[in-house]
């Protein structure tokens, strides 16, 4: 697994502030970019579908449903590897969601072995919130759970998570942060973060 230059991931439970941090870094860093998986592309929106109990796919299916999304977000048109040449990308969600989500239903190597190909990020940022904070903030949205939100399956989602940044550790940078600092505070600790890596 080579590592991408400029490619940036923040991964977390749902809840925990993934977007919101990586969307503020964007409009704080010049020449940076925002993206997500799934994507908006047609393989990302069949996904979301699935996600939001709009379709109905078993859960075997969903590992292969992401993988080729990834595919798509790495190497398409616009993807990941030809946005990093001219800007810092600053991805929300990444394989490692699809470790600690698709290994709830189907076997932890298969779901490796799906995204031994890709490229590894410079750094991952992952917001450790409490699963008591993120269901709040869940419940606070007033909307529809979706899929992986319910609080029992956010425990094991999360020991999968653990799981995975072990496995990766000698691969990239893994930067554990405290979701439940303010947005401010997490936001100064991720830029500290970038300037020691030398990544800005």
């Amino acid at each position: 697994m080579d590592i991408l230059k400029n490619f940036i991931v923040f991964e977390g439970l749902d809840g925990a502030g993934t977007t919101t941090q990586s969307k503020l870094l964007v409009e704080k860093i010049k020449n940076s970019v925002f993206t997500n998986e799934p994507t908006d592309r047609e393989t990302g929106k069949l996904i979301r579908k699935c996600l939001r109990k709009e379709a109905e796919f078993s859960g075997k299916t969903l590992p292969y449903l992401f993988a080729a999304d990834r595919a798509e977000h790495i190497y398409g048109k616009d993807g990941i590897i030809e946005l990093c040449k001219n800007h810092i990308v600053f991805c929300d969600r990444y394989l490692f969601s699809s470790i600690a989500y698709q290994a709830l239903e189907n076997d932890y190597e298969l779901i490796l072995k799906l995204n031994e190909n890709f490229p590894m990020p410079e750094a991952v940022f992952f917001i450790n919130t409490s699963i008591t904070e993120c269901q709040k903030r869940i419940n606070s949205r007033g909307e529809k759970k979706e899929l992986f939100e319910d609080r029992a399956l956010q425990e094991k989602i999360l020991a999968n998570y653990i799981r995975a940044f072990e496995h990766f550790d000698d691969k990239t940078n893994i930067i554990t942060l405290d979701g439940d600092l303010s947005i401010e505070e997490l936001l100064v600790k991720e830029t500290e973060w970038l300037k020691k890596l030398d990544i800005i």
